[in-house]
């Protein structure tokens, strides 16, 4: 009897520790998946090489292994726009330097094809920091084929480089303009293509005395680039659901060979999105839960703004939208986008009091309402929509070095529980 008892108060001990370990959040698939997502065989998930595909079937599976339900036929809603993309040749050299593409300069987004010497024109600081006189050049002497070369360093006038990055985006007078960037090199991706070039160039791969720019790109401007949503659900108690969302997407390549991995930007959003489905899949909610991974957000919340706009089922269903983008730091706390809006005093409270209760973050900060990520298009439905994002850490906004290894996950675990008793508790 007694050993009977015994097996029984072990079995219950190795049962709860075995719930406890499979059925929380799971940190070291989290960065599996992460690390999957951001590897040079998904391309950036851009717009080249498949990469968007590649990372839509994944995620997919994932969903698949998870157990999730779908909408329709499958987990993909299918949409379609115009991208610029940039699949083949890419060179840019000075009469000084060839110049590396990813490490010394990044192809604007908007650029087309071009095959092109352009004599270069840099205007010193006492000109560039006088902008009636510098319209007036403009007006008086001919640019066609110069390019003009901007140091952003010469002058700490917030508006006079709002004027410089007025004449950059309207460009009428100049063959190609070239900026040069003082800080991390940043890229991003454009539905439209311009008329003439631009290259980002890191100030210190530059060189001041050099006469002559060449750049020889190829650009492809893809109409009706085919894109896919994945989304699926587990089906609870109560025909209401609550709906986890994040962005899958990224900027992709820039050539043959470089490429912007996007750990942080968006893979650990989607990484946690699946992180909470394993779970869900395993702790049977009373609301119904949705998962639901976007495309499109770099391009301009595209992925999201086809949803509200073809919902596959009734959006006054949706107790609350949570989106996470960029959650793989935390070193300093949280921030809530909406969490400073009135209309969502009630949800931020919930939050502040489950943060305070559980101590689980020493800073969690309020925003306003901001067009900032996926949340906003249901935002603006009139859907209850929350953008989470962690704070902290030595992160690389839309850079090549937006790595894994990067990341500190220091909030990963707060932040699970967080999200997971707010949905448990709320009324």
């Amino acid at each position: 009897m007694l050993k009977n008892s015994l097996y029984f108060s072990l079995l219950l001990f190795f049962s709860l520790t075995f719930n406890t370990s499979v059925f929380s959040q799971n940190k070291e698939k989290t960065l599996e998946r992460i690390e999957k997502l951001a590897s040079p065989e998904f391309y950036g998930r851009g717009y080249t090489n498949n990469g968007a595909g590649i990372a839509a079937d994944y995620l997919a599976g994932e969903m698949k292994n998870a157990g999730l339900r779908f909408f329709g036929d499958s987990y993909f809603q299918t949409f379609k726009y115009n991208v610029n993309t940039f699949p083949g040749k890419l060179k840019v050299k000075t009469d000084r330097k060839t110049l590396i593409p990813g490490v010394d300069y990044l192809i604007g987004p908007s650029t087309p094809s071009v095959k092109a010497k352009y004599e270069i024109y840099l205007p010193d600081s006492v000109l560039l920091n006088d902008t009636v006189k510098f319209a007036n050049e403009l007006k008086s002497c001919n640019f066609r084929e110069k390019a003009f070369v901007i140091d952003y360093a010469q002058t700490q006038n917030i508006d006079i480089k709002k004027f410089y990055i007025k004449i950059m985006r309207q460009n009428q007078w100049f063959g190609c303009i070239a900026e040069l960037i003082p800080e991390e090199l940043m890229w991003s991706v454009s539905t439209q293509v311009q008329t003439y070039p631009v290259v980002k160039i890191k100030r210190e791969s530059f060189d001041k005395s050099s006469k002559t720019i060449q750049i020889d790109v190829k650009s492809e401007y893809v109409r009706e680039f085919e894109a896919k949503n994945v989304i699926g659900y587990i089906q609870g108690e109560k025909d209401e659901c609550f709906v986890f969302t994040a962005h899958y997407d990224h900027l992709g390549q820039m050539g043959k060979k470089v490429y912007i991995p996007g750990a942080q930007d968006n893979a650990s959003g989607t990484a946690m999105v699946m992180d909470l489905a394993n779970y869900y899949s395993q702790n049977k909610p009373e609301y119904s839960i949705v998962f639901m991974l976007f495309y499109g957000e770099e391009a301009g919340l595209l992925g999201s703004l086809y949803y509200v706009l073809n919902p596959m089922f009734d959006l006054e269903k949706i107790k609350a939208v949570i989106n996470l983008d960029m959650v793989g730091t935390g070193d300093d706390g949280i921030t809530m986008v909406n969490g400073a809006s009135e209309d969502y005093k009630d949800i931020w409270r919930k939050f502040e009091r489950l943060n305070v209760d559980n101590e689980y973050f020493t800073v969690m900060k309020a925003r306003g309402e901001s067009a900032n990520s996926d949340h906003y298009p249901f935002h603006e439905m009139g859907v209850p929509a929350i953008f989470i994002y962690t704070m902290g850490g030595k992160t690389y906004y839309h850079n090549l070095k937006d790595k894994p290894e990067t990341l500190t996950f220091t909030g990963y675990n707060q932040l699970f529980e967080l999200l997971t008793k707010f949905v448990k508790e709320y009324e």
